[in-house]
């Protein structure tokens, strides 16, 4: 007796998981920007740690928007192929 094939569905596009993207963006660029606030020169009138807040939160919204920017370009890249 012979076995049915089995039916195969269409190979769907991968499409990245953008809030992970995000995440990971913005998580990069905090640490980046605190590293670098803490490594770099003292700036008067802000404490170390004001200064890594502030600067670790401007590299997170940069590593949020370069995040964004390369998850784009990644799902667009998945569906030219499809």
């Amino acid at each position: 007796m012979t076995q049915p094939s089995p039916t195969t569905r269409p190979e769907r596009p991968r499409i990245p998981n953008f809030k992970r993207f995000l995440i990971t963006g913005a998580v990069l660029g905090f640490i980046v920007g605190a590293a670098v606030s803490i490594l770099g020169d003292e700036v008067q009138g802000y404490t170390t740690t004001t200064g890594a807040l502030y600067i670790g939160a401007l590299g997170a919204f940069l590593g949020t928007g370069l995040a964004g920017v390369l998850g784009i370009l990644l799902d667009r890249s998945g569906r030219d192929q499809s």
